[in-house]
């Protein structure tokens, strides 16, 4: 890209980020408040609503297997329909999907509600970081991938914090045990009602046009249906093809030229992907199971992890001015990798938690660098494309590996899962090393 390169810019500040920017992360802000909700507390609810754990693992699998079939279609239609459109769709179907388990319970339901959670999880991830990339300025641009990264782990920790209370006071409003099925179902119906809530903001930005040459805003707003030229001045990656070339999507087009480039972008992701499915998202049921924590307890650890790592995340410009966006990703998840294995043997709750806070402020807190620098190496019309194969390559693993760990933990426990995870971990991190540190390294004037 054009200008003064990454390693040297300044990483911005907050009163520097557009009225645009400021909304966004406003929405961002309702919608992970509300969906923390349900993080915490989905394992849990589906096992006290009186379903098997192989139910739970067949439930993320429909998650992820929904967003991996219909992920082309809504990348295309995310073209169509425009960024904010995407960003207002995706909303709403959070929000029906987690109305949909609180009214409905049932098993076919509950699959389809995991299914409609898989497609809005797509739908943000194809447009979210394409959006901030065009409501955002050269020296605006890490700062707003990191806060955003603050504010979705942050806040999402504060949330947890609210809803281990939350759990408390609706039962005492309906004479239930906290940790019941209809307490969980009464969160949920409050969580849907915030995430229709979070739309608000979004209203308020008109939909973005195409960035100009220098990366700026364009003022002028995107005649529908028709496309921008290509900008010649721009240094990426990912080159545009002829305008005359019509048998496959342009966008397409340029994900086929580049794929040697995008093929090393997503291995490390791909790798993560088994790793996390195995074991990340049972974590609250480890410290149950291992440490007998209860409801308020298990939301404070979830929300001191979280708001650690959003405070952290906000490191990562800085680092990466210094050291270099890949080289801050590599550093930064080499030195939380141990912390896994720790987490696993720690016989102590309070070196459990310290290992597990350690461990995932290292490893996420430069996680907005890598989708900032794949976004830096991809022309305007490609980026929904590569964002969504980079979260395609997160997601990968959660198609079978939530029924492996299932099983897994009815046999053996959560041992083999720490050493499973860590080796994928570690793997990641090594090639993401070779291919964007090492490679850069030794092509460096």
């Amino acid at each position: 890209m054009q200008g003064v390169p990454a390693t040297h810019r300044s990483p911005g500040r907050w009163r520097e980020l557009s009225p645009a920017a400021r909304r966004y992360l406003l929405h961002l802000a309702l919608l992970t408040l509300s969906l923390s909700i349900v993080v915490l507390y989905y394992n849990l609810a589906v096992l006290a609503l009186g379903y098997q754990r192989h139910f739970l693992g067949m439930l993320n699998t429909v998650t992820q297997a929904a967003a991996a079939l219909l992920s082309l279609p809504l990348w295309f239609s995310v073209q169509r329909i425009g960024l904010r459109t995407a960003l207002l769709a995706s909303a709403v179907l959070h929000a029906a999907s987690v109305l949909l388990f609180a009214v409905w319970p049932d098993a076919a339901p509950l699959l389809a509600s995991a299914a409609l959670m898989g497609v809005a999880a797509v739908i943000a991830q194809v447009a979210a970081a394409p959006f901030m990339m065009r409501i955002s300025s050269e020296t605006t641009r890490d700062f707003l991938f990191s806060a955003s990264a603050a504010v979705a782990i942050g806040l999402n920790g504060i949330g947890n914090l609210g809803a281990g209370f939350l759990s408390d006071a609706l039962g005492d409003v309906l004479a239930a045990a906290p940790d019941s099925g209809l307490v969980y179902r009464a969160a949920f119906a409050i969580a849907g009602c915030g995430a229709l809530l979070s739309i608000a903001p979004l209203l308020l930005i008109r939909q973005p046009a195409r960035e100009n040459a220098a990366g700026r805003d364009d003022v002028r707003e995107t005649e529908p249906g028709r496309a921008d030229p290509p900008d010649a001045a721009s240094l990426h990656l990912v080159t545009v093809w002829s305008y005359r070339h019509r048998l496959v999507p342009e966008p397409l087009q340029l994900v086929l030229r580049n794929r040697a480039f995008l093929i090393t972008l997503l291995i490390p992701p791909f790798l993560i992907s088994w790793g996390a499915a195995l074991l990340i998202p049972y974590l609250n049921l480890y410290f149950r199971e291992r440490f007998g924590v209860d409801n308020r307890t298990l939301g404070a650890l979830f929300a001191a992890f979280d708001v650690a790592t959003g405070v952290a995340a906000l490191a990562g410009p800085a680092l990466a001015a210094r050291w270099g966006k890949m080289r801050t990703v590599v550093l930064t998840r080499a030195l939380g990798v141990p912390m896994l294995l720790l987490l696993g043997m720690a016989g102590e709750l309070w070196l459990a938690v310290a290992a597990a806070l350690i461990r995932v402020v290292l490893f996420n807190m430069a996680a907005p660098l890598y989708d900032a620098y794949a976004m830096e190496r991809t022309s305007e019309q490609a980026r929904p494309f590569v964002i969504g194969l980079l979260g395609g390559a997160y997601s990968a693993g959660f198609l079978i590996a939530p029924l492996m760990s299932t099983a897994v933990q009815e046999r053996y426990g959560f041992g083999p899962l720490f050493a499973a995870t860590t080796m994928l971990y570690a793997v990641a991190v090594l090639l993401t090393w070779w291919f964007f540190v090492r490679g850069a390294a030794s092509r460096a004037p």
